[in-house]
């Protein structure tokens, strides 16, 4: 089945006439999120991700766009799936979720979710992808993406304009940043980026959780973020 809902520049508009806000408020997985006032939640348009929408769908807050990259979750959580995207003015998938999703999903996904382009596959550099994002970036401004020569070293990229596709680095907060930079967003805040502690997700606690990866893949996360700090300097 073909994708017939990557996110397009008529969408992006769409979705920016949209914006309740000039600011916007990505609700992450992380235990301070919960910390965040409710009264600011519902004053903000919030960005939720993954098993995080539970909390904000349960205190009466409707998420502006909710966001999944792991496939894992669609699988094992397939119903919370459908209660927060259906709960969300907005969904957005990447790649990976859609075509892991089955035949039923699939149809789900291609006529109500928009469905990111990823950049890349992974983020191990080389001459040949060097030369092929060197190129897209003269070509397109809003493309950042430093590609090493040496295929043992990583790229690390970050996208202004998400119709050109988004560059992933293991943590969906990458993504929903991009989308809200895309979408104009004046202030950019990330409630639950935790990088310490145990890694938890505060809605797993006492239920099945799934595998955090986030202590594994921590060294890989961390330059994408220096990047966007060192190269949008708008942000």
């Amino acid at each position: 089945m073909r994708i017939v809902n990557y996110v397009s520049r008529s969408d992006v508009k769409r979705l920016t006439d949209k914006r309740s806000s000039d600011d916007t408020i990505i609700f992450l997985s992380g235990p301070t999120s919960v910390k965040t006032p409710l009264s600011l939640l519902r004053t903000k348009d919030v960005i939720a991700v993954n098993g995080a929408a539970d909390y904000l769908l349960n205190h009466n807050i409707k998420p502006f766009i909710y966001v999944l990259t792991d496939v894992r979750f669609l699988k094992g959580r397939r119903d919370d799936f459908y209660r927060f995207s259906q709960g969300s003015q907005f969904t957005f998938v990447n790649p990976d979720v859609y075509w892991g999703a089955s035949q039923e999903d699939k149809k789900y996904l291609s006529e109500n979710c928009f469905i990111l382009k990823s950049l890349y596959q992974r983020e191990k550099g080389g001459l040949f992808k060097k030369a092929k994002f060197g190129i897209l970036s003269n070509i397109y401004q809003d493309l950042l993406i430093n590609v090493p020569a040496s295929k043992r070293r990583r790229l690390v990229g970050f996208s202004k304009d998400i119709t050109l596709g988004y560059c992933s680095c293991h943590t969906v907060a990458y993504a929903a940043i991009q989308i809200a930079y895309t979408l104009k967003y004046r202030n950019i805040v990330c409630s639950g980026l935790d990088f310490t502690g145990a890694y938890t997700r505060f809605y797993d606690e006492g239920s099945n959780p799934m595998p955090s990866e986030l202590s594994n893949d921590l060294l890989k996360i961390i330059p994408f973020f220096k990047f966007m700090v060192d190269k949008v300097s708008d942000i």
